[in-house]
């Protein structure tokens, strides 16, 4: 029986497919990508000034219908009223915290 050594393993080479990473970014990719956050920033900042409408004239309502002292008033802690202005108002803090300077 003879023995015939092995070959090299020939694994192929890597290849690159996408020009990706920060120091292939040009600069017109880097000034689309500042605009669209800008866009981004100041669709926050205007989404959180209408929640916090929202949430006051949800609260205008909700006391007006306490108001009414009938089956309308508010029905404790798990009234949906009550629940959609606290996650509201949690969203609109949370998009100013983030978003706004």
């Amino acid at each position: 029986m003879s023995f015939e050594p092995s070959l090299p393993s020939r694994k192929p080479a890597p290849v690159q497919l996408a020009m990706t990473g920060d120091d292939w970014t040009s600069d017109r990719d880097r000034k689309a990508h500042a605009r669209a956050e800008a866009v981004r920033r100041k669709a926050a900042v205007e989404c959180a000034r209408k929640l916090e409408a929202a949430c006051d004239a949800l609260n205008a309502y909700l006391l007006a219908c306490i108001g009414c002292d009938d089956a309308s008033r508010s029905r404790g802690a798990d009234d949906g009223r009550l629940i959609l202005m606290g996650c509201m108002s949690e969203y609109a803090g949370w998009l100013r915290s983030v978003y706004e300077n």
